[in-house]
């Protein structure tokens, strides 16, 4: 007995989806372990001397949301990251067939929300081990971010990930949305 086409199509939408996310995931807590092993907090790597103005590996524990920004409420974050792993695997099975970028998309984000969850998590228990109490933990969920590029905040894979994800959904809703501006179908397989 065979598997009919659908229901195959979908097996492979979804192994697609957990494939990407779970290299892209892997990835992201790997280097996090690196850069945790072999860096201090505030301290620099560069990996290429003559580049160290421009670039370096920086360790920084982000206790912000996305870049740094508003120290202290990542917890809040954690909350944000459950609804968009929510929404993600709600809408996935809804992406139509040849929309590859945002499947693309959806692992992206899926990773990097992921990522940054596990982080925060992890942190959350290990502050909540030395308080004795989850209250006073929870300002200290943090994530580890590396790549420094000086000009822009320190970021690490997951970000990377996320922002990614979000341009590509961005790209493909401007480019339906000025489809229909000319009254042409939009094209989302290219």
């Amino acid at each position: 007995m065979s598997v009919p086409r659908t229901n195959r199509h979908n097996l492979r939408n979804w192994a697609i989806l957990v494939g990407l996310t779970s290299f892209l995931l892997i990835l992201d807590q790997v280097t996090k372990v690196l850069v945790r092993q072999n860096l201090a907090v505030g301290e620099a790597w560069a990996p290429i001397p003559a580049l160290a103005r421009i670039f370096t590996f920086t360790r920084v524990q982000n206790t912000g949301v996305a870049f740094g920004q508003m120290p202290g409420l990542g917890w809040l974050f954690m909350l944000v990251n459950l609804v968009v792993l929510v929404v993600v695997l709600v809408y996935y099975p809804r992406i139509p067939d040849g929309q590859w970028p945002l499947r693309l998309a959806s692992a992206l984000i899926l990773a990097g929300d992921l990522g940054n969850v596990i982080d925060r998590l992890r942190t959350t228990a290990f502050a909540a081990q030395q308080t004795g109490s989850l209250w006073t933990a929870l300002p200290l969920a943090n994530v580890t971010d590396f790549f420094d590029f000086k000009i822009w905040p320190v970021f690490n894979v997951a970000d990377l990930c996320v922002v990614t994800g979000v341009v590509i959904v961005a790209i493909m809703l401007w480019r339906s949305e000025k489809a229909q501006v000319a009254g042409e179908p939009a094209t989302h397989d290219q």
